[in-house]
């Protein structure tokens, strides 16, 4: 009968066990993907704020839109605007596979797809109201993460 009671006890343990770090895994997957949230919306956020008149502003759901290469010419404000909502779409996840994101990485604007840090379905917006206060969401999986600041 001891060695029964023994029994329950170190496979309650164990279970206790591998439960917690079932969760501790799941907790810093999430804490890494937060994290690449925020390091995604603060890139984009440095992006307007070194080209204010680049006519930024797209909503969650956008596919980026053609390439433009700007590290092998000069480009106009709205060139390097559109180059880097394609570079900043196609870092988020849910576009690794569009014709855009294949010609940046041909480029050199984008890492190699199997380096690429990504969000499971990350997808991001652009808000710059008249005022010029900037909102920035990035969205993945059920999670969204907002950043706001000036230009």
């Amino acid at each position: 009968m001891e060695l029964l009671v023994a029994v329950l006890v170190v496979g309650v343990g164990t279970l206790g066990t591998a439960k917690l770090t079932m969760l501790s895994t799941q907790n810093n997957r999430a804490a890494l993907e937060h994290s690449l949230a925020t390091m995604f919306a603060e890139d984009m956020l440095e992006r307007i704020r070194a080209n204010p008149q680049g006519g930024y502003g797209s909503a969650l759901g956008d596919a980026p839109s053609g390439f433009v290469d700007c590290l092998s010419r000069s480009c106009s404000p709205p060139q390097l605007a559109a180059f880097d909502a394609v570079v900043w779409k196609c870092s988020l996840g849910r576009w690794l596979d569009e014709a855009p994101c294949d010609e940046a990485r041909a480029a050199g604007a984008l890492p190699a797809r199997r380096q690429q840090a990504a969000l499971p379905g990350g997808d991001g917006r652009v808000q710059i109201d008249a005022a010029g206060a900037v909102s920035i969401a990035v969205a993945w999986g059920a999670n969204l993460a907002v950043l706001e600041g000036g230009r």
